[in-house]
């Protein structure tokens, strides 16, 4: 178990504190019993690092020590300040605690693009886009299974039915290219191909289960129902899977060769943001900030946390089992750009400084 959060002394210097195992436990078990009440944490013996260019402390094992409200001056001086000042100190913290998640985000040096622009790429990159997602492509169905031992997608066998004690029991038997080896154990994963657009065009992306996880509230797991069969009927899908229509995102894209070649093709996401709202309206305060046509529909999302996921970028190309799939689809033979245009609602969307300016704005403390 893991618990970030910040720490804050009497002049209101902070530092950013990570701690694992009872230390965690223990840290979430005195706040919930506290509620609405202040927690003094006093640390001892504490390992101090850098994580991310941020200075950073946590647990160092048994040797640490932590004390609850301990019987000291300082507790007291805590204690002693008002409310107002309490209640800006919970303001900043989550204001920083913000900050430090935009900072702590590698996907934020990569450009925001139009799909106009993402479809004219000439060389391999990482790049954003903001689009809505306006169909699913569901000729490859919205699942595939992974060996449990190595998440790699893995093929069927086959299926023993067996009586035992008068139960019916079912063994399904799985090959594991990764593993080499016969396995029994995986899951069903997901794997989702979209079609999201803008007001410049359209792009066609695959969604991995490390990504679809963060926008599908059900796993791909509770959606089967504890089936392991193949996908028989494509148009078969989920309302939680369909209910991704209509709905805008920001992903973190992999451009690749076959894009470049292809002028197009098939995206691989690997990342998604879910809370447009916080990216387009929250962040730092030394980020400047310009208006941009990227979008025809209402964000999506609501205030509160930034919700992220980055997927595993040597994740195998994983084929979704279904006797109807069609054949591979040929990213060299479709052009998914957008043949007309509509016109565009206006949103904000974060010019970030560059590199040189970001450099030159950090201090250390």
């Amino acid at each position: 178990k893991k618990i970030e959060f910040s720490l804050t002394d009497l002049v209101g210097r902070r530092i950013a504190c990570c701690l694992w195992g009872k230390f965690a436990e223990s840290i979430h078990a005195n706040c919930t019993a506290a509620g609405e009440e202040t927690v003094i944490c006093l640390l001892r013996f504490v390992k101090v690092g850098i994580y991310r260019d941020e200075v950073q402390i946590s647990n160092s094992f048994d040797a640490s020590q932590i004390f609850f409200n301990p019987p000291i001056v300082e507790t007291e001086v805590f204690l002693k300040r008002d409310v107002a000042s309490n209640a800006l100190t919970k303001v900043e913290s989550e204001q920083d605690k913000l900050e430090r998640e935009i900072r702590r985000d590698k996907w934020r040096q990569y450009p925001i693009r139009d799909i106009a622009e993402l479809l004219q790429s000439t060389q391999t990159e990482k790049c954003r886009i903001i689009g809505t997602i306006y169909a699913i492509d569901k000729d490859w169905g919205w699942y595939y299974f992974g060996c449990k031992a190595c998440n790699k997608k893995v093929n069927k066998i086959s299926k023993k039915v067996q009586i035992v004690n008068g139960n019916e029991i079912t063994t399904h038997l799985w090959w594991c290219e990764k593993c080499e080896d016969k396995v029994t154990k995986v899951l069903p994963k997901f794997r989702v191909h979209v079609r999201v657009k803008d007001c410049t065009g359209e792009a066609y992306l695959m969604l991995l289960d490390w990504i679809a996880v963060e926008v599908i509230p059900e796993n791909a797991a509770a959606l089967l129902n504890g089936s392991f069969d193949e996908l028989q009927d494509v148009e078969d899908f989920p309302v939680a899977i369909n209910d991704l229509v209509g709905k805008t995102f920001m992903f973190g894209l992999h451009v690749e060769s076959n894009n470049i070649s292809s002028k197009g093709g098939m995206y691989k996401v690997g990342k998604v943001w879910k809370d447009l709202s916080m990216l387009l309206t929250g962040g730092s305060t030394t980020e400047s900030w310009t208006q941009s046509d990227v979008g025809t529909t209402t964000l999506s999302g609501s205030q509160g946390s930034l919700l992220a996921t980055e997927s595993e970028a040597n994740e195998d190309t994983a084929v979704t089992p279904s006797s109807k799939r069609k054949q591979q689809f040929n990213e060299g033979d479709h052009d998914i750009s957008s043949t007309t245009k509509k016109q565009c609602a206006r949103v904000f969307v974060k010019k970030e400084k560059t590199t040189n300016e970001n450099s030159g704005s950090k201090k250390s403390g």
